[in-house]
């Protein structure tokens, strides 16, 4: 199991070297030791739903035809840059229906919560690798958005 959890890290980081040359920001991770506040060696949900309550922070609502330039329901890195909106890097090109929960053309702190507790949830299942419900280091390496 160790040796399956090494080999989809190491191609998860190829990955990001892919996404670095194609122009992209591959997706921020904070450090483990940032995660795990109860300093205990494993991330629960809990804790990386508390990171992810700061990352939603970071981001103002905004109106989606103000920052949405070319209309097509997606936002991309450079529309987010020319919007002025920080928070989002490391998304990639946001689907606007995934963030505007309410579909009322307004990106709130309520959509921007559970746009960032839906991505952390399946981020923290993805890498939990054998299921236990917490995260250990090695399975860390596979926590990507």
């Amino acid at each position: 199991m160790r040796h399956a959890c090494l080999a989809l890290a190491l191609g998860l980081s190829l990955l990001g070297f892919a996404a670095l040359a194609q122009g992209q920001t591959p997706p921020a991770k904070p450090p483990f030791a940032a995660l795990d506040t109860d300093k205990n060696g494993r991330l629960t949900l809990d804790e990386v739903l508390a990171h992810a309550k700061k990352q939603s922070a970071r981001v103002a609502p905004f109106r989606i035809s103000d920052a949405d330039l070319d209309g097509d329901g997606r936002l991309s890195a450079e529309e987010q840059r020319k919007a002025g909106i920080q928070g989002l890097e490391g998304f990639g090109a946001v689907d606007l229906k995934e963030l505007d929960v309410h579909g009322d053309g307004y990106v709130s702190r309520e959509d921007l919560d559970e746009f960032f507790r839906r991505k952390h949830r399946e981020a923290f299942a993805r890498a939990d690798a054998d299921q236990d419900g917490v995260l250990r280091p090695d399975e860390f390496v596979l926590f990507r958005f």
